[in-house]
């Protein structure tokens, strides 16, 4: 277990830059995660947590887990630092472990890996207070607001080397959130024509949000992606959402492919 001492405030790219004003402790969750982490710890592993937090390494097995419980600073972090701290925790584990942790936090065990993770980490946006729980849902219910925390906590197990290879990890994650009927990949934007968003939240006759996955590696294909803005713009108007995957471009073309967007106004999402 690593401990990212001395880093209190500071949020990944990963998760919202601007953190919502409704963000709390919750100690249950929290007693519950260190609880599962330490009981699973081999002895090796508790001794580098001990060294890493300076305390001592001598005694049992047992004696090591209480000391490492009074000297993390796991259960009193900011809500601000608290994700980054439990996503640095559960990189470690194997999918049963995950699936131990979802039973102990009272959430679906089921799936693959990738999928018990983003699970368990949006159960800590949940009760945290960096997510809204969400009610019952119709097709009347969708907008950039309720969509956009859920695309920004989105989290990427594994980097591409082309946007469709981040599609199904962002599909099942969604269609989990919203449910089957309300996420489409793929969907054309209008009757008659060819151009299709990547994904479509919402009722896909009566208005949604359209997000559009964006991975260009040059100017070129920058300037492609910015003419097809406007056609998707004018079916989505200010319902659009851009998420941008910057790792083959320029610095300075990324900086100026998001200030294109944004004089569109156009919302953007860096990941």
């Amino acid at each position: 277990m690593f401990e990212l001492a001395g880093r209190a405030g500071i949020v990944p790219d990963m998760f919202p830059m601007t953190p919502p004003s409704t963000l709390k402790s919750d100690t249950t969750l929290r007693v519950t995660l260190l609880d599962y982490y330490v009981k699973h710890s081999t002895n090796q592993e508790l001794s580098d947590w001990l060294r890493q937090l300076g305390q001592d390494l001598k005694g049992t097995v047992e004696e090591k887990r209480a000391r490492v419980c009074e000297n993390t600073k796991y259960l009193s972090m900011s809500p601000e630092t608290f994700p980054e701290q439990t996503l640095s925790y559960l990189s470690v584990y194997s999918s049963d472990h995950l699936s131990g942790i979802c039973e102990a936090i009272s959430i679906d065990p089921e799936g693959g890996k990738d999928l018990k993770w983003r699970r368990v980490m949006r159960e800590v946006g949940f009760r945290e207070g960096w997510l809204p729980r969400l009610g019952s849902l119709t097709e009347r219910s969708f907008n950039l607001q309720l969509v956009r925390p859920f695309v920004e906590w989105h989290l990427i197990a594994k980097r591409g080397s082309y946007e469709k290879d981040f599609y199904p990890g962002f599909f099942d994650d969604m269609e989990e959130v919203f449910g089957h009927a309300f996420v489409h990949a793929q969907l054309p934007i209008a009757f008659g024509t060819t151009l299709k968003i990547d994904f479509h939240i919402g009722h896909p006759q009566r208005g949604g949000v359209g997000i559009e996955f964006k991975m260009p590696a040059n100017n070129s294909e920058l300037q492609r992606a910015l003419g097809q803005m406007d056609q998707y713009q004018a079916q989505y108007k200010d319902q659009l959402l851009v998420v941008l995957f910057p790792d083959f471009l320029d610095k300075s073309l990324a900086t100026f492919f998001v200030e294109k967007l944004t004089e569109k106004n156009i919302h953007v999402i860096i990941k």
